[in-house]
């Protein structure tokens, strides 16, 4: 009965699944037109041209493939060539978590910012960490540590897919990754997108090793090693527990329940303690002082009212929705209780009530349309005035402004408002629509195992977070990246040869 059930379960999520990425597909393609009303014609013609001289294309691939050392190698170089070269350096809320980790700013400022937005208190401290031990030299520790981060991660994919699947889906997941995350700028953005990346890599090994392990001799030393990562990530990405989420489900539908009861319970427990431990820690910290008052803070209902904005991420009309909930003559004041729980849950319904069954799905559509778009996986670093909260590269002032190489590195790579951006752009949309095609081929053929339901689920678990809270960035996918990069190298390595998973 349980297998029947499973079988179901599993066809119809791949089913879902399949039309996701279909529409992926779709939104990747037609997104082309907003970067230049000629792009989708010129990558029709590079598509066809590719198909004709495919021969030629293997060979280069190949090579390729076998320098895969030099090509990490040049990711790294131009990595240190962005960080050199860039202007605008951490922007927007990323940059306020900095000046006041570094006391750049008043600390009543940075206490009124940490009161509001308390997700941010990790990355305060991790930044005021390396403040405190190393002073302003301390940003140039945390970048080399954000090269490390998301070069790691290319390594620890690379080797994830060796072992766990074959060396054809190795190679494509260590080219897209490269491609797609190491060959960008986002690393030096300060985020928390890219810190996470080897833990999340970490923890699908981990789980796929503990999926193929025998009942018999699971590894206990793993199970809490899996455990004490997942808890750590957590403190970082609370996404990061979908992972362990479809890794219970996959195995509560393997019916061994002593074997499931077990696992079950020991990563539960830990990964919950291990959380537990360090956000309580976080929140009895004295670095910083921290303001808490009714309706003052930003709660996770509150990201489920910005989800139902206009865009998914309408901070603004968030907060102008809210306001009709607070006294005209107090909605001036910092702490006026404008996201109390009953004000929010109100909003919600408000919003729910005014899209209607219909208008609702059109909503979920044109969210999920922005979250998949963009190749460049939504870059928004503008010109510097047009930056409310900026830091400024300490680099530009001495040493680049007025250098050739770095004004151009700038006008083609880090500015979207330079036109000259839009051929980097172009690139790198090429590749997203190779990847969602991979994706659309990942679920045309049905896999029934447990390592590809695993991986299922885990994008399913992404997409529908990003559905039901905040989103409509495409840098939201970031953090679930290493199972979509997995998912479309499985679907890419299926059209020419049938691959073991």
């Amino acid at each position: 009965m349980l297998s029947k059930s499973k079988r179901t379960l599993f066809g119809f999520l791949h089913l879902v699944l399949l039309l996701l990425m279909v529409h992926w597909l779709y939104t990747s393609v037609v997104y082309l037109q907003e970067i230049s009303n000629i792009a989708i014609f010129i990558a029709v013609f590079l598509f066809l041209l590719t198909w004709l001289l495919r021969d030629r294309l293997k060979i280069a691939y190949v090579w390729l493939i076998q320098h895969k050392k030099g090509f990490l190698i040049g990711a790294v170089i131009c990595q240190f060539v962005m960080m050199v070269c860039a202007e605008l350096f951490i922007r927007r809320d990323a940059a306020v978590v900095f000046k006041g980790a570094f006391d750049l700013l008043k600390q009543s400022s940075i206490t009124n910012y940490l009161s509001r937005n308390p997700n941010n208190i990790p990355l305060f401290l991790y930044e005021k960490f390396f403040y405190v031990i190393f002073g302003s030299s301390g940003l140039w520790v945390m970048q080399l540590l954000n090269i490390l981060y998301v070069n790691l991660g290319a390594v620890l994919l690379y080797k994830l897919s060796q072992k766990h699947f074959s060396q054809k889906i190795a190679d494509l997941a260590f080219v897209f990754y490269v491609s797609l995350i190491c060959y960008s700028p986002y690393f030096y953005s300060m985020y928390t997108d890219i810190l996470p990346i080897p833990l999340i890599t970490l923890q699908l090994w981990w789980v796929l090793d503990l999926l193929k392990a025998d009942d018999a001799v699971i590894s206990w030393k793993e199970l809490l090693g899996l455990s004490v990562l997942s808890g750590v990530a957590m403190l970082i990405r609370p996404t990061t527990i979908i992972v362990m989420i479809a890794f219970w489900a996959v195995l509560f539908f393997r019916g061994n329940w002593k074997s499931f009861g077990k696992i079950a319970m020991v990563t539960g427990l830990a990964t919950g303690f291990v959380f537990a431990g360090l956000n309580t820690a976080v929140e009895h910290q004295s670095v910083v002082p921290i303001l808490k008052k009714e309706g003052l803070a930003k709660g996770p209902l509150l990201f489920i009212n910005l989800g139902l904005t206009d865009m998914g991420h309408n901070q603004e009309d968030m907060k102008e929705g809210l306001l009709a909930y607070i006294d005209e003559d107090k909605r001036s004041d910092y702490n006026n209780g404008l996201f109390k729980k009953e004000n929010v849950i109100k909003e919600i319904k408000r919003r729910l009530k005014e899209y209607g069954p219909w208008g609702l799905l059109g909503h979920i559509y044109y969210k999920q349309s922005l979250t998949v778009a963009e190749g460049t996986l939504g870059w928004l670093y503008r010109d510097v005035e047009y930056e409310k909260t900026p830091f400024i590269n300490p680099l530009y002032e001495p040493l680049t402004k007025n250098n050739g190489l770095a004004k151009w590195v700038r006008t083609y790579f880090l500015s979207i408002d330079r036109p000259q951006y839009k051929y980097y752009e172009f690139v790198k949309q090429l590749i997203w629509i190779v990847l969602s095609a991979g994706l659309v081929g990942a679920f045309l053929k049905r896999r029934d195992t447990d390592a590809f339901n695993f991986l299922s689920l885990a994008v399913f678990g992404g997409l529908l977070f990003l559905t039901i809270f905040e989103g409509g960035k495409t840098r939201y996918l970031i953090q679930f990246l290493p199972q979509i990069i997995l998912v479309a190298s499985i679907g890419l390595a299926g059209f020419s040869k049938k691959e073991n998973t």
